[in-house]
């Protein structure tokens, strides 16, 4: 899977969301000759990656500067104005954290990326599960064209729109803020889907054993109870539960400000084109139709947020039914059972309850399907504000 992830996270280079692979990850032995030969490559690639970076920055940079000189404020639209320069400035803040947080966390990224091989083949060679790596492949492909074909066709009938009412903003400096963000999303998104398959298969695994627990006698003849129900067979769960808890942990290390970043704006930015639709049908002549060019903007943002939040509570539903289906083999396990079989039940029971799966924005939220009622009551919460310095 490493391989796949790594041939997608390619096309997003260009906007810094990931920036290859990092000269610690050199670890292979090779002659010496060729060592120094590898070593100066990747000291280039290096060099080139802060190039790169250095670029990216002092665009945005620019960017921001000439789009707060080129509108500057508006006479009778000032909450507007203000709104629009909020929104422009976290969205390129939120560009600058992005990039620095790929420059920074690099480390964290790829040991990730390695993970989610290493899980995969302990899933194959040591648990015997057929992981449907092609499956898998296929769904995340899908997911990926989804969710990147509704994210820019909405962009371009929400440019379509806005030229068509001529009112773009800060829309053309901010853009490739915009596509930035949303292709970091995306990128999470994948993450955590491929996440959710593995911790469905172990969990499948855990069901097998639950079952044969429960009723021994209704054995199928195509699984080996015998391998299922050993030590290794536990052990082997044991690991990978604490292979797969790492990998979110570093999913949340190398991702969590930008992720805390791009939903604060996303929030924001929800919040202004509800109040713009609002004003567009109180009759605002600056803002006519903009009901139209409104649900453009927030259809991406509610679909991108509201689908990483399901996967999320999908994997921490995962983490919790597996702590259950422990808990019951612990309960049935007898009395004769070997004493170092039982060890490890409990350890793993214990590991279950304390080495929770989530994922967090650097420990400011969880995400999960009650986190949407959350930012349902900043959004309202900040369209009141909105309205009431309108008519205050």
């Amino acid at each position: 899977m490493e391989r796949q992830l790594h041939t997608w996270l390619r096309y997003s280079i260009l906007h810094g969301v990931y920036l290859g692979k990092s000269s610690n990850q050199a670890t292979v032995h090779i002659p010496q000759q060729a060592w120094l030969g590898a070593t100066k490559q990747l000291s280039r690639n290096a060099l080139l990656q802060r190039v790169q970076v250095f670029v990216l920055l002092c665009v945005i940079g620019a960017l921001y500067i000439h789009g707060l000189n080129w509108l500057g404020s508006e006479p009778g639209l000032m909450l507007t104005w203000v709104a629009a320069t909020v929104i422009f400035t976290t969205q390129i803040c939120t560009n600058f954290l992005i990039i620095m947080e790929a420059l920074w966390k690099q480390t964290e990224h790829e040991t990730f990326l390695l993970l989610l091989d290493e899980i995969e083949e302990s899933l194959k060679f040591r648990l015997r599960v057929h992981v449907q790596s092609h499956l898998l492949c296929k769904i995340v492909r899908t997911h990926i064209i989804y969710l990147a074909a509704l994210s820019f066709a909405s962009l371009a009938l929400f440019i379509v729109t806005s030229i068509w009412l001529n009112y773009i903003g800060y829309f053309w400096h901010g853009l490739w803020s915009i596509i930035t963000m949303r292709l970091r999303i995306i990128q999470l998104i994948v993450y955590v889907r491929v996440l959710r398959h593995y911790l469905e298969c172990v969990c499948a695994k855990l069901c097998q054993i639950e079952a044969y627990r429960t009723a021994p006698t209704q054995q199928l003849l195509d699984i080996n109870y015998e391998k299922l129900v050993s030590l290794e067979c536990l052990v082997a769960i044991k690991d990978i539960y604490t292979q797969l808890h790492r990998t979110f942990h570093l999913l949340n290390s190398f991702a969590g400000w930008s992720l805390f970043s791009i939903i604060t704006c996303f929030t924001f930015d929800f919040t202004c084109n509800i109040y713009w639709t609002l004003l567009s049908l109180d009759g605002l002549v600056r803002r006519r139709y903009y009901y139209i060019a409104g649900p453009a903007a927030m259809l991406p943002l509610i679909a991108l947020i509201c689908h990483l939040c399901y996967l999320c509570d999908n994997c921490t539903k995962l983490g919790r039914t597996m702590a259950h289906l422990l808990s019951k083999i612990v309960i049935m396990s007898s009395a004769s059972s070997l004493r170092s079989y039982r060890l490890v039940l409990y350890q793993l029971s214990t590991q279950l309850q304390l080495q929770r799966i989530e994922v967090t924005a650097q420990h400011f939220f969880v995400l999960e399907i009650r986190f949407l009622m959350t930012i349902i009551t900043a959004v309202a919460m900040n369209l009141v504000i909105l309205i009431q310095f309108l008519y205050s």
